[in-house]
């Protein structure tokens, strides 16, 4: 009498088996997804307190971005290369063109403050200068270039345009060393690069404001 059906019959209850084995392996694979970080632009500025604040203030009005950049996850780009890459697990903990607009308000308020001019936290009333901000490009990769290209305008309270310039500059970011997120590398030059464009537009903030109070225009 041959064994091949009696075999068969093994081989039949056995593969069931395997598949529930591999299937709960599977499930258990799924159910283990890699951790997400949270990313925030940073000044460099510290803290500061002033016992009185300027009967003129700037108000940081708009900061726009480009649509490439309005989403939750870290963008990085390499040069020349039209291929984003967005990082779902490397996400931006605000929202970068809030985040923009934070660092902008911390790098200028020192500068600003000095000559005797307050910067807003809030969009309140009572602002006498506006400044407006268009970034077109903020990318780059670690290991790699990081380009920003800003657009300003500075109006007066009736929304009148007191001045307007545009702003590039770039900076190398390192590449990612062994253990560390390559992200944290990208982050820390598109602050520094946020950082500089603050520190170009304080100048030119103090000039134009200051000979408004000259000439007796304090609309």
């Amino acid at each position: 009498m041959k064994s091949f059906p009696c075999g068969t019959s093994r081989a039949r209850r056995f593969f069931p088996v395997v598949a529930l084995c591999l299937l709960a392996c599977l499930l258990t694979a799924c159910g283990k997804s890699a951790p997400t970080y949270y990313y925030l632009l940073e000044s460099g500025e510290k803290p500061f307190a002033a016992p009185s604040l300027p009967a003129t203030s700037l108000r940081i009005a708009h900061v726009g971005i480009p649509g490439y950049l309005d989403r939750q996850g870290v963008v990085s780009r390499r040069e020349g290369d039209p291929l984003l890459n967005v990082n779902n697990f490397d996400i931006w903990a605000e929202p970068l063109d809030q985040g923009i607009r934070r660092v902008l308000r911390e790098v200028l308020s020192p500068s600003l403050l000095a000559g005797d001019i307050a910067v807003q936290t809030t969009d309140d009333a009572g602002w006498k200068a506006a400044l407006l901000v268009d970034i077109l490009r903020l990318d780059g990769a670690p290991g790699e270039t990081v380009r920003l290209e800003a657009r300003w305008s500075l109006l007066d309270s009736a929304d009148k345009v007191m001045a307007r310039g545009s702003f590039a500059d770039s900076a190398t970011c390192p590449a990612a060393q062994p253990g560390t997120a390559a992200t944290s590398s990208l982050v820390r030059t598109q602050s520094l690069l946020v950082q500089r464009l603050g520190q170009a537009l304080a100048p030119e903030i103090l000039r134009v404001l200051k000979t408004r109070r000259q000439s007796g225009d304090n609309s």
